[in-house]
């Protein structure tokens, strides 16, 4: 049985995340989101500012406010949490051997007594800098200073505080709430589990088991337990080859023609394993760089149709918009952009076109 097409599908993904209407609350979208991808900050606040309604001050308020923590977790990529997920993202990403074990077991590295000293420090300080945590590691290379760092807040030492690109500082989960100690549980692990998948398919679902083993980077052995604990809860159903997964009472939403600009990484196009849903084939070699970044993306009238980048110049924007075909919503897209321009406080500047 098929409860879903291929374009209802489209309209619900879009629906879920703001991207025919906007989220007026930024705790909201969050929750809905689960995680944004923060390795660079500055498109992370673009990608969160797309989806909420609010201004580009307000959205940074929000991140220094520490109502949100970044960390690394799915993927081994950072992101930026809620912080009351706290718990749940670790007893799912922290209970679990993953490639800086292996490569510090290569190098001979005693991973476990850096992360002790680092654990010391942590809670002897209210912040730690990456360099006094760099001095713990000691001389490696910059890659494995950056994976043990990455390692003790994957398992629940340390979480990043909101920052620039070029600061990076960090304090002690113990400052999040009562977690002066950390144990893994295996009930509540795979019941920290099960809350991930659930909110997986309600912010993003309907969405294959492939989708989620993509955008979390976990195993099927490592999901299939949890999975099995939810079939009652879970509609499956085959569409063109597809096994696909929803949520119980998951319903249709009336079709939109807004325009939607993402951010970079946009979750909405990086949380699906074949970003094919949104466009073609040759769309996505567009959109991916050759060092596998997510480029900005217009989608309108339920489907990508190209790409957009803004580039400051003094108290302006400059715009640049590239079509994947022909032009289209012009009139849309001029809206949108100066209604961006408008939440940085900024005048919008001349758009211009590239490939036309």
């Amino acid at each position: 049985m098929t409860l879903f097409t291929k374009a209802e599908i489209t309209q619900i993904r879009l629906s879920k995340l703001g991207m025919n209407k906007p989220f007026t609350e930024p705790t909201t979208f969050m929750n809905q989101a689960i995680a944004l991808q923060s390795q660079n900050h500055q498109p992370a606040l673009v990608n969160f500012l797309q989806h909420v309604d609010m201004s580009w001050r307000d959205a940074e308020q929000f991140f220094e406010d520490n109502q949100v923590i970044k960390i690394w977790a799915n993927r081994l990529t950072l992101h930026t949490f809620l912080v009351e997920d706290w718990e749940m993202v670790f007893r799912v990403f922290g209970t679990r051997a993953n490639i800086v074990h292996r490569l510090c077991k290569k190098e001979g590295i005693d991973l476990e007594s850096i992360l002790g000293e680092i654990d010391k420090i942590g809670r002897n300080q209210e912040v730690v800098s990456r360099k006094e945590l760099e001095a713990i590691i000691g001389d490696y290379s910059a890659q494995i200073r950056s994976a043990i760092i990455a390692q003790s807040a994957i398992q629940g030492i340390l979480y990043l505080l909101p920052s620039s690109d070029t600061i990076r500082n960090y304090s002690h989960r113990m400052r999040l709430g009562n977690y002066k100690t950390w144990t893994s549980n295996p009930e509540q692990d795979i019941e920290a589990m099960m809350t991930l998948i659930r909110r997986y398919l309600a912010g993003y679902g309907p969405a294959t088991w492939d989708d989620f083993r993509h955008w979390s980077g976990l195993n099927i052995g490592e999901i299939k337990p949890a999975i099995a604990r939810l079939v009652a809860e879970i509609d499956t159903f085959t569409l063109e080859g597809q096994t696909y997964h929803a949520l119980k009472g998951e319903q249709t939403v009336p079709a939109s023609e807004k325009v939607f600009l993402s951010g970079k990484f946009d979750q909405s196009v990086i949380a699906y394993k074949d970003p094919t849903w949104i466009m073609t084939e040759a769309q996505r070699k567009s959109a991916w760089t050759v060092n596998g970044h997510c480029s900005a993306i217009i989608i309108a009238g339920n489907r990508a149709i190209g790409l957009w980048k803004y580039e400051w110049k003094k108290e302006n924007l400059q715009f640049t918009i590239s079509y994947f075909e022909e032009s289209c919503f012009e009139t849309e897209i001029k809206q949108e952009l100066e209604r961006f321009a408008s939440r940085l406080e900024k005048q919008a500047a001349e758009i211009q076109y590239e490939g036309m």
